[in-house]
């Protein structure tokens, strides 16, 4: 039960708190109890949220309320008492501060379109501002925080959803009372359905959603009413929910972007790239390029206000900032953290450090298109010149397991499918030199590292990474870049790196399909290393509607070796998910995407 209170005097609060626990109350004695109190506020809804503590009261007795009367200033309760344990009541009290969540982050957010949704922070801005189709619930608490249930579902933009019973058709009703709050306007399924033709128009992120759902093109959506529609022959599969949850599948304002497109952008592209169109829990209130974005909870959402009424995400490119800033208590969240200075913010006052088991990867995208690295030799010998251990024990403090491929370990199918066979490199600084020699480069070659800008993490591993191929001699340049740019070196119509280091990837669904048709798949939207294999692309084909584990293994089996033995990338490590906020932040939940979902936290 939610309670808002303003100068609610102690006892009336105690009553009030009391009552709730009247079911464990016995009988004792029976006394009357006069007080005089101002409500303020009253219950809101019939959920249980942690709101701001500004004064609690502990009590060692436990009350039934037998008569209580609101209309009036005067209030008496006549109540039965029974002691029993101690119990806290919490009284709560609006606070514009304390309800502001600030987040401390590297580079700033790379822009706002859904359908060009593949960089980070980009990422994490759609997630809480644009509403997907579905989300995941919540699963049990793990203390200080929850894994995402991957296998229950609330609605987004969608109330209710149906399959027929091949799983070819998919009938979606849209949630009641969904606006886009910039407009007033109601989201009906026209707007779905512009929304789908505009991810066909423009083929990126959301395209590549549909396609694996098996939609692609618009003579299979069907408009019944405006709160209704059919997507027709789509493919037989247990991750379109998975799939339907992803961050660019929310709806978007037909009209707004069409007030703002031109003959030469006719689906307003430029514009919403620096604009906001969605019905998010949160919208964009302003942004300050390189400097701060500040979300609003969304007024018109139908469900449940968020705790945190604003968010504010802060450019701090020094990651040792953001560490002070967190240690402060000036920021709530400190974003890309060394493990080292994780080691420092978790011995810190008022600060903790969730370290979450994960598939997070560490790689290295080699770009096969173009020298070096469009050598086979020259890619096998920086994968044995690494020194996985000292990357692993060193460089993350143990937050992190050795990389196997290109499945994380932690993948639900690594040891079902025994994928460890098909792993092949270790720290082998003599099989690097063969294959120096092989390349005919024996005395080594130069390259060109990019990594994430302000990002210690980076850095740290970049640097490691440096030390272990001089000792072979081959020189690695590291040029940091900001995330936009990053974003464009490794747009896949032209890549322009030579090598490309990436902390957090992941595969947002934990399904041997879906890694490959995210990585390794010709055409796929982020092949950031222009891997091509045509057996790999047959087996894609042939496991497309495959639902079956025992069906699947054979052929991923292959596919994985293959895929190894192709080196497209270095895969360095599986990493924990860590995260350092301020101990008062609470209601984490982890999400496999690994974006921070705002409208689950509170403040203690």
């Amino acid at each position: 039960m939610r309670m808002l209170w303003k100068r609610t005097p102690p006892i009336m609060a105690a009553l009030l708190g009391m009552a709730l626990v009247v079911a464990a109350c016995g009988t004792t004695e029976t006394v009357t109890v006069t007080e005089t109190v101002v409500v303020t506020s009253v219950v809101t809804e019939t959920e249980t949220v942690t709101e701001v503590v500004t004064e609690t009261e502990v009590v060692t007795e436990e009350v039934v309320v037998t008569s209580i009367v609101t209309e009036t200033e005067e209030v008496v309760v006549t109540e039965e008492v029974v002691v029993t344990e101690e119990v806290e009541v919490v009284v709560y009290a609006d606070d514009p501060e304390a309800r502001t969540l600030r987040i401390a982050m590297k580079d700033d957010v790379e822009h706002l379109d859904p359908n060009y949704g593949q960089a980070n922070l980009t990422n994490l801005v759609l997630k809480n501002t644009y509403m997907q189709s579905v989300q995941y619930l919540p699963g049990p608490s793990q203390g200080d925080y929850a894994y995402a249930d991957t296998t229950a579902f609330e609605g987004g933009w969608v109330e209710n959803w149906d399959f027929s019973d091949d799983y070819t058709k998919l009938t979606l009703k849209l949630r009641q009372g969904l606006v886009f709050p910039s407009s007033g306007r109601a989201v009906t399924t026209d707007d779905v359905i512009w929304t789908i033709e505009r991810a066909f128009a423009l083929p990126s992120g959301p395209a590549w959603v549909w396609g694996n759902i098996g939609l692609h093109g618009m003579d299979q959506v069907e408009r019944v009413d405006e709160q209704t529609l059919i997507l027709h022959d789509i493919r037989p599969s247990t991750i379109v929910l998975p799939l339907m949850r992803d961050q660019s599948m929310g709806v978007i304002d037909s009209v707004a972007v069409g007030d703002n497109s031109t003959d030469d952008d006719p689906w307003g592209a430029t514009w919403l790239s620096q604009n906001f169109a969605g019905n998010g829990r949160y919208v964009m209130d302003s942004w300050e390029r390189g400097s701060k974005m500040v979300l609003k909870a969304n007024p018109t959402w139908p469900g449940r206000q968020p705790y945190f009424e604003t968010v504010e995400l802060l450019v701090v490119p020094e990651s040792s900032n953001r560490l002070a800033l967190l240690q402060s208590g000036d920021v709530d969240i400190a974003l890309d953290m060394s493990a080292s200075e994780l080691e420092l913010a978790g011995a810190s006052d008022g600060v903790k450090v969730l370290s979450i088991p994960d598939r997070n990867s560490m790689n290295v995208m080699l770009n096969l298109e173009q020298p070096p690295f469009d050598n086979l030799d020259l890619r096998r010998a920086v994968a044995y010149a690494i020194d996985y251990d000292a990357i692993v024990n060193g460089v993350l403090k143990g937050h992190a397991v050795h990389a196997q491929g290109p499945m994380s370990v932690n993948a639900r199918v690594f040891d079902l499918f025994g994928l460890a066979d098909s792993w092949i490199y270790e720290y082998n600084p003599d099989k690097a030199r063969e294959h120096l020699a092989a390349a005919g480069q024996p005395d080594g070659f130069e390259f060109e590292l990019v990594i994430r800008q302000g990002v210690a993490l980076d850095d740290a591993i970049a640097a490691n990474m440096k030390a272990n191929l001089a000792d072979v001699g081959i020189d690695m340049t590291i040029r940091p870049i900001s995330g936009s740019e990053m974003f464009e070196v490794l747009n896949v119509s032209n890549l322009q790196h030579q090598a490309a280091f990436r902390g957090g990837l992941l595969d947002y669904i934990d399904d041997p399909y879906y890694h490959f048709y995210l990585w390794w798949e010709t055409a796929t939207v982020i092949n950031w290393t222009g891997f091509s294999d045509a057996r790999v692309d047959e087996i894609l084909q042939e496991t497309a509607s495959v639902l079956d584990d025992n069906a699947l293994r054979d052929p991923y089996r292959e596919a994985i070796a293959l895929v190894t033995e192709a080196s497209p990338m270095l895969w360095l490590a599986n990493a924990n998910f860590t995260m350092a906020m301020r101990e008062d932040i609470t209601g984490y939940v982890h999400h496999p995407d690994g974006l921070l979902w705002f409208a689950a936290l509170e403040r203690a």
